[in-house]
């Protein structure tokens, strides 16, 4: 059975924002299977579920979109044969409720349409989830296989631009349809709406979730109590936690140790030299008088140089 898939026109980022507010998105399909970095599956069910989170954009999304062309120009001049055109429509499966944006559709090659995701990095990012062009983040494949699907593009390219002071270096990286991966995605997203549906709620991922606790449990249900006298996993957590307290708090005063010493050594100079890697300050502050008195006081800055050299 054919899907049918609706071309919308974009107009201005508030209609296109207004648009992907009713679809999983290709660039958050990764958060059904565990793999995207920003988003979780909790995350994507409560924005589906009626709460509303700030829509901000980060400094990497920003430095994105400003740097979107830039890695298009790049593209057509590693593949001169390709017509790089800047799409201007959302596409979108309204039975799956789908959705997806890609940044460029690629003409002029004989295979046919190809849709094409800029990404930017930095170097050291690009070597640990990149490795170098030897592979893509499968995240990042997950969101230019379903902007194939969507738009019928008979192969995606993905095209990171490493964020250098002296290069702008960018790969050029094929993703070829791969149905078995498209029916995992669409099965992905089926299951997804189902469970909005029933109000079935993934389990959260304790790691990346913390931050979605204000909007789930705002405020203490006054004088209520939960027993947990059955759950056999807290005793264990809260034993690793004891122990890791203790062993930040052996940590914490070591390093207070050698901060004090660092003091002493340098009595009322400002800057430290003569330590390759190392950047150490311990300069004058004031604050001025707001809801507390006014102050002066001293801050110590030590950064450590030698990753960066």
């Amino acid at each position: 059975m054919a899907i049918m898939i609706e071309r919308h026109q974009i107009t201005s980022r508030d209609q296109w924002l207004a648009l992907r507010k009713h679809d999983v998105t290709a660039s958050r399909v990764g958060a059904l299977f565990g793999v995207h970095p920003y988003v979780t599956a909790l995350k994507l069910y409560l924005e589906h579920s009626g709460i509303e989170f700030p829509q901000e954009e980060s400094a990497v999304m920003r430095r994105g979109r400003l740097l979107e062309g830039a890695v298009a120009l790049a593209v057509a001049d590693e593949r001169p044969e390709w017509t790089i055109v800047k799409n201007q429509f959302y596409f979108r499966d309204p039975e799956l409720r789908l959705g997806a944006t890609p940044d460029f559709l690629i003409e002029g090659d004989p295979r046919g349409l190809g849709v094409l995701q800029t990404k930017t990095a930095a170097p050291h990012i690009y070597e640990r989830d990149w490795e170098s062009g030897k592979t893509v983040p499968f995240w990042v494949t997950l969101q230019t296989l379903t902007e194939c699907l969507l738009t019928d593009a008979v192969f995606g390219v993905v095209a990171p631009m490493q964020i250098d002071a002296f290069d702008l270096a960018c790969s050029v990286i094929e993703i070829p349809r791969h149905a078995t991966s498209e029916n995992r995605i669409t099965t992905a997203v089926a299951e997804f709406w189902d469970d909005v549906a029933h109000g079935r709620e993934p389990a959260p991922d304790y790691g990346k979730d913390k931050n979605l606790i204000p909007y789930l449990m705002p405020r203490a249900a006054k004088d209520k109590i939960i027993d947990l006298s059955g759950d056999n996993e807290l005793p264990t957590l809260l034993d690793q936690r004891a122990k890791l307290m203790d062993t930040i708090k052996l940590y914490s005063e070591r390093c207070d140790e050698i901060e004090t010493e660092v003091r002493f050594k340098m009595r009322d100079a400002e800057r430290v030299t003569g330590l390759d890697g190392w950047s150490i300050t311990w300069k004058n502050q004031h604050r001025e008088p707001k809801l507390v008195p006014a102050k002066d006081f001293r801050v110590l800055r030590i950064f450590d140089k030698r990753e960066s050299a």
